[in-house]
C-alpha cells in the first residue's frame, strides 16, 4: 500500500536537508581547500585558510540565490495549475528574462575567463619579476649612496681639523658651520669622550622649529672613541637619518666627528613604496593558483548574480500590475489621517499608472499648500537671526512674540527662546528698559493715522564686561492689511564704533587747528627772545635779561612740543598693511625698556603658535610703545618703598584659530583705573597723569581702529590695570553695516 504524497515529500526534504545538503558542503569545502593550495605548499597556510573563507562564502551565496530563485519558480509552476489570474503572464515574463540574459551572460564568462587568465600570466612574467627586483636594488643603491657620501663628507671634515694643530672653539664652531652649509649635511658635532658636545652646526630650519636631533649611539660614540668608524640609520618624529661617528684628533686629544644627514622624506617614501610593493608581488605570487581560482569563482558568482537579477526582474514586473491597487488603498487611508507625504512609486503608462499620477499629485498640492506658510515663517525667523541689527518684536500686550541672536547678544540674554511670551520688562535690565519706557508709551499713544510714524531715540547699555555701547533704538506699530495694531517692532543698531570714529575726526581737526594756531606765533616769539639775549648782553641788566630770556625760549619750545603733538594725532598716517610676526615686533619694542627700567619686572609670554599677521608694523609698535610708557607710568607713580611688592610688567600674546583673531594685552600692577575714568581713558585730551596731553591712548585707539581691531581696559588681579588689543589676521573692507554670518 502506498504512502499518501504529503508524507511523501515531507520524507524526502528530511532526507535532502539532513544527508544530502551536509555531505555537498562538506566535499564543496575540502575540495576548495585543495584546489586554491599553491603547488609548492604541503600543509594549508592562514592565507589559504582566509581566501577558503571568501571562496565558501560565495559559494553560500549562489547557493542561497538558487534556493530563492527555485522556491520562487515552484510556486509559479503551482500557481499556474491552480489557474490564479496572472500566473502564466508571470512565467512567460520570467522566461523571456532568462533566454534574453543567459546567452549573453555566458559569453562573457567564457571571454573574461580566458582574459584573466593571460593577464595572470602577464603579471608573474620574468620581466615583470626581474622589474620589481631592479627597482627594490636600485632604491637601496641610492640610500647607500647617501650613505657614502655623508661618510666621505666626514671624512673630509676629519683631515681638514687633523690638519690643524689647534683651533679655538670659535674658530672650530665657524668652520664646522661653513663645511656643514658646504657638504649640505643636516648637523656637525664634536663630541668629547665623555659624550659632551664641544661644538655644534645645526641645519637653521631646524633650530627654528626647535627639532631635536636622535640621541648619540653610546655604541657607536665608544667604538669611534676606540678609532672605529660607525655609521647608523636611526628613526626619530617619523623621519630617518645617517649618523657617521668618525674618530677625530683635536688639539692632541681624542674627539668623535657626529655628521648627520635627515633622509629626504620624497626618498624615504619611494623606499617605503618601492619595498611594499616588492613584498606585495611577491605575496601575490605565492597564491597564484588561489587567486586564478578565487576570480573565476567570483565570475561565476556574478554569472548566477545577473541571471537572477533577470529572473527577479520578472518576478518585480509580474507583481507591479497588482500590488498599485493596493498601495492606492494604503495611501487614501494615510492621507486621511493627515499624512501629506504620500508617494506611490508603483504606476505606468496605462490606467493605474494615471490613477497613481493623479492621487501622488493632489498629496504634493496638499503638501505644498502646507509647506509654504511653513516656509515663509522658518524665511522670516532666519533674517531676523541673521541680521546685525538687534530686532525684538512684542504684541499689544508688550509680550515678547520674537527675539533675534543680535538683540540677545545686546541685552546678554543666555536664551532668547525662553524669553518669548514674557513681558518686555522682565527680560531686559531695569536701566535698559526705563530709557525704552518713554519711547513705548508715545508710541501706544500715537493715533491710529499715525501708524506708520517711526521713533528713535539714542540710548546707552552696558555690556556683560563694563562697556558702554551707544545703541539707536527704532520703534515702529505693526499692522495687519487692515490697520489694525498687531503689536510694535523695536529695532537697536549698536553705532559704537561710528561714534568712536566721528568722535576721533572732530577731536583731529580741533588738534589740527590748535597746532597751526599755536606754532605761528611761536618762532617770532623765540627769535625776539634769543635777539634780546644778545643785544643786552653784558650790559648792567645782563643777568636778569638772560635768565628771562632763557626761560622765554624754554617755554617756548615747550609749547614747540606740545603743538607738535597736536600735529602728529591730527594727520596719523595712512596704514599700510604688510605681514609680520606680532611675537617679534613686541619682543624686539619690550627689550629696551627692560633694560633702562631695572627696578621693573618685565615679563613675555609669547604664544608659540602665532602665525603671521597683516598690520602696519609702525603703527603697531607705537601702539606697544604707547601703552607699555603708561604701565611704566602706572607702576612707578607709587615710588618703591620696602612695603610696596615689586613693580612688574606682562606682556602676553594669544592667537584664536577659531575666529581667526591675534591679541596681546598688556597689564601692571600700579594703582589701576577706575570705574569713571574707564568710560573716558580712550578720548582724546583726557588723562590722569599730571604731565601728559591725553594723546597716547588716542592714538591707540585711533590706529587699532585702522586695523579693525578693538581695544579693551580691564581690572588685573589682584590689583593694577590691563589693556587688551585684538586684531583680525587679515583686515579687509567692512561696511558699516552687513548681515552677520549665519
Amino acid at each position: 500500500m502506498q504512502q499518501p504524497m504529503p508524507q511523501q515529500h515531507s520524507r524526502r526534504w528530511r532526507i535532502f536537508t539532513r544527508v544530502v545538503v551536509p555531505l555537498t558542503l562538506a566535499a564543496t569545502l575540502f575540495a576548495s581547500l585543495f584546489i586554491l593550495r599553491a603547488p609548492d605548499e604541503e600543509g594549508f597556510s592562514a592565507g589559504n585558510v582566509l581566501l577558503l573563507a571568501l571562496v565558501n562564502l560565495n559559494i553560500v551565496f549562489i547557493c542561497i540565490l538558487t534556493f530563492i530563485i527555485g522556491r520562487n519558480l515552484l510556486k509559479l509552476v503551482f500557481d499556474r495549475r491552480r489557474g490564479i489570474v496572472g500566473s502564466a503572464l508571470r512565467i512567460r515574463l520570467v522566461t523571456a528574462f532568462v533566454m534574453l540574459t543567459l546567452v549573453p551572460t555566458v559569453i562573457v564568462f567564457l571571454l573574461a575567463s580566458g582574459l584573466l587568465s593571460s593577464v595572470m600570466e602577464g603579471w608573474f612574467s620574468s620581466p615583470v619579476e626581474s622589474s620589481v627586483k631592479a627597482s627594490v636594488e636600485v632604491a637601496r643603491f641610492a640610500f647607500n649612496n647617501l650613505k657614502r657620501q655623508v661618510t666621505a663628507a666626514c671624512d673630509d671634515v676629519t683631515a681638514l681639523l687633523e690638519l690643524r694643530k689647534s683651533i679655538s672653539a670659535q674658530d672650530l664652531q665657524s668652520l664646522l658651520e661653513r663645511e656643514r652649509r658646504k657638504r649640505e649635511l643636516f648637523s656637525l658635532r664634536v663630541i668629547d669622550g665623555e659624550a659632551k658636545l664641544i661644538a655644534a652646526a645645526q641645519n637653521a630650519a631646524a633650530m627654528i622649529e626647535n627639532f631635536e636631533e636622535p640621541a648619540l649611539d653610546r655604541s657607536a660614540l665608544h667604538s669611534a672613541l676606540n678609532s672605529e668608524t660607525s655609521v647608523l640609520v636611526r628613526e626619530r618624529d617619523g623621519g630617518q637619518f645617517i649618523e657617521v661617528y668618525q674618530p677625530l684628533a683635536l688639539n692632541g686629544e681624542n674627539r668623535v666627528l657626529v655628521g648627520v644627514e635627515r633622509v629626504d622624506s620624497e626618498l624615504l617614501d619611494s623606499l617605503n613604496l618601492v619595498n611594499s610593493s616588492f613584498k606585495e608581488f611577491q605575496q601575490l605570487r605565492l597564491f597564484r593558483s588561489g587567486l586564478r581560482s578565487g576570480y573565476l569563482l567570483t565570475l561565476g558568482m556574478i554569472t548566477g548574480s545577473i541571471l537572477f537579477a533577470a529572473i527577479w526582474s520578472g518576478f518585480y514586473i509580474a507583481r507591479a500590475l497588482a500590488v498599485p491597487l493596493q498601495e492606492l488603498a494604503e495611501g487614501t487611508r494615510r492621507v486621511a489621517a493627515g499624512d501629506y507625504n504620500v508617494q506611490i512609486t508603483s504606476g505606468g503608462d496605462d490606467e493605474i499608472g494615471q490613477l497613481v499620477t493623479s492621487f501622488n499629485q493632489m498629496t504634493s498640492d496638499l503638501k505644498h499648500s502646507t509647506e509654504i506658510a511653513e516656509k515663509r515663517r522658518v524665511f522670516v525667523e532666519t533674517v531676523l537671526g541673521n541680521l546685525a541689527v538687534g530686532v525684538i518684536a512684542l504684541d499689544r500686550e508688550r509680550r515678547v512674540t520674537s527675539v533675534n541672536a543680535a538683540a540677545a547678544r545686546l541685552f546678554d540674554m543666555s536664551a532668547p527662546e525662553k524669553q518669548l511670551g514674557q513681558n518686555v520688562s522682565q527680560i531686559l535690565k531695569a536701566a535698559d528698559f526705563e530709557q525704552l519706557e518713554e519711547l513705548i508709551l508715545k508710541l501706544e499713544q500715537t493715533p491710529g493715522a499715525e501708524a506708520d510714524q517711526l521713533l528713535e531715540k539714542q540710548i546707552t547699555v552696558v555690556s556683560a564686561g563694563g562697556r558702554e555701547l551707544k545703541v539707536v533704538c527704532t520703534m515702529g506699530r505693526i499692522t495687519d492689511q487692515l490697520g489694525a495694531p498687531l503689536g510694535m517692532l523695536l529695532l537697536f543698531d549698536d553705532i559704537t564704533e561710528l561714534a568712536k570714529a566721528q568722535s576721533m575726526a572732530v577731536w583731529r581737526e580741533v588738534a589740527r587747528r590748535i597746532a597751526h594756531e599755536i606754532k605761528n606765533p611761536l618762532t617770532p616769539i623765540q627769535l625776539a627772545a634769543q635777539r634780546l639775549q644778545k643785544l643786552l648782553g653784558g650790559s648792567e641788566f645782563d643777568q636778569t635779561v638772560t635768565e628771562s630770556a632763557q626761560i622765554i625760549v624754554e617755554n617756548v619750545d615747550s609749547i614747540k612740543r606740545l603743538a607738535n603733538e597736536f600735529s602728529n594725532f591730527a594727520r596719523m598716517p595712512t596704514a599700510e598693511f604688510q605681514p609680520g610676526n606680532l611675537n617679534v615686533l613686541i619682543s624686539d619694542t619690550i627689550s629696551p625698556y627692560a633694560e633702562n627700567h631695572s627696578e621693573i619686572v618685565f615679563q613675555f609670554v609669547a604664544d608659540n603658535k602665532m602665525p603671521d599677521i597683516r598690520m602696519d608694523r609702525e603703527q603697531i609698535r607705537r601702539v606697544v610703545i604707547n601703552l607699555l610708557e603708561n604701565a611704566i607710568d602706572a607702576v612707578s607713580r607709587e615710588g618703591s618703598g620696602s612695603g610696596r611688592e615689586t613693580p612688574r610688567i606682562v606682556m602676553k600674546t594669544y592667537y584664536d584659530r577659531k575666529s581667526k583673531k591675534v591679541s596681546f594685552e598688556v597689564a601692571d600692577n600700579g594703582p589701576g583705573i577706575t570705574g569713571a575714568d574707564k568710560v573716558r581713558v580712550f578720548e582724546p585730551y583726557y588723562t590722569t597723569k599730571n604731565k601728559g596731553t591725553g594723546l597716547g591712548l588716542a592714538i591707540v585707539t585711533s590706529v587699532v581702529a585702522d586695523h579693525q581691531g578693538d581695544v579693551r581696559v580691564y581690572d588685573n588681579s589682584p590689583r593694577g590695570a590691563k589693556f587688551m588689543v585684538e586684531l583680525p589676521l587679515a583686515p579687509r573692507d567692512v561696511t558699516q553695516r552687513r548681515l552677520a554670518s549665519a
